[in-house]
């Protein structure tokens, strides 16, 4: 496949996805409201287990809706256990799934759209057939690669590509060429249909989605291995394009905000690693203010509406 050559995509030619099951609904229902915030982009969701009455909710607003796409080597049983693992999986296989889109946008469902340049700066990232994505660096952790130390002159490596590569039983070769390399968060990227990078993530996925306990982080190491190891063209975004942390208050905007100075808002609002937060508006986090105070918070798009409403 070769890139577009083409100058701009059409706003009709462009789609944001995401996917859920009946337990999830809320949160999509939120961030497809955080979207039409901003613009009119369609929106498809993946369904992996909603009620007659959610999609039939989505359907109203104008939402397509996707049955996933589960290749034929995909772990049976883990499926029957865990429906919603089809998600994951279903992400490489947007272009196929979307053929009548050009730029397909992928948010994971506890993600929510705070400034809507967020989206347009991804959809312009993508534009040319790069894979548009955020690497996981910066202010959320300080120590950027887990490392634990054995003895003088001796650690393991505990990086996430580093671990999830040695369960797939990749060989030693791959696993030190990206055991250092900064993750590749899929829960927020941009791709081209004709993108080059489509059938590589597809053949990682086919050796790896086999083996035991993959089918929840296989998605992120195929994206690493075709970008680390084969070298597909990629463009990295900043953390607000897809931001998980430190989180931080600006009261005076209302707005989530950047820990990095000068502390600009959020684009990409995403919940990972937040349980409690996800399932219910009643639960807050306290977190610090830009004007050196702190306040609790539901990081939610619904958490943040409410707080505004109230004149939090």
């Amino acid at each position: 496949m070769t890139p577009p050559d083409h100058p701009q995509t059409p706003a009709a030619r462009r789609i944001i996805v995401t996917g859920c099951d009946h337990a999830y609904f809320e949160l999509v229902a939120e961030l497809i409201a955080s979207i039409r915030d901003h613009a009119d982009t369609a929106i498809a969701v993946i369904d992996c287990g909603m009620t007659a009455g959610q999609r039939t909710a989505l359907q109203a607003q104008g939402v397509r809706l996707l049955a996933p796409h589960i290749p034929d080597y995909a772990p049976r049983r883990a499926l029957a256990k865990r429906p919603s693992l089809a998600i994951n999986i279903s992400k490489l296989w947007l272009d196929q799934m979307l053929p009548d889109f050009d730029l397909i946008l992928w948010l994971d469902a506890d993600t929510w759209v705070q400034d809507g340049q967020a989206p347009e700066r991804l959809f312009a990232a993508a534009q040319s057939g790069t894979l548009a994505i955020v690497p996981e660096i910066g202010a959320k952790r300080a120590d950027l690669l887990g490392v634990r130390w054995l003895c003088p002159g001796w650690m393991q490596i505990r990086s996430f590509l580093y671990k999830n590569a040695t369960r797939a039983r990749l060989p030693f070769t791959i696993r030190r060429r990206i055991g250092a390399k900064p993750l590749l968060n899929a829960g927020v990227f941009c791709l081209h249909r004709n993108a080059s990078i489509w059938p590589v993530l597809r053949r990682w996925q086919a050796l790896i989605l086999p083996r035991r306990h993959m089918a929840f982080t296989q998605d992120q190491l195929c994206i690493a291995l075709a970008v680390y190891i084969d070298g597909l063209p990629v463009t990295f975004l900043d953390n607000s394009h897809n931001y998980i942390g430190p989180w931080l208050l600006d009261e005076a905007t209302g707005t989530l905000a950047n820990l990095f100075f000068p502390h600009a808002p959020v684009g990409i609002v995403h919940m990972a690693s937040q349980k409690a937060m996800r399932s219910g508006l009643e639960n807050t986090l306290t977190i610090p203010t830009v004007q050196g105070g702190q306040a609790a918070v539901n990081l939610r798009y619904g958490g943040m509406r409410a707080r505004a409403a109230h004149g939090g």
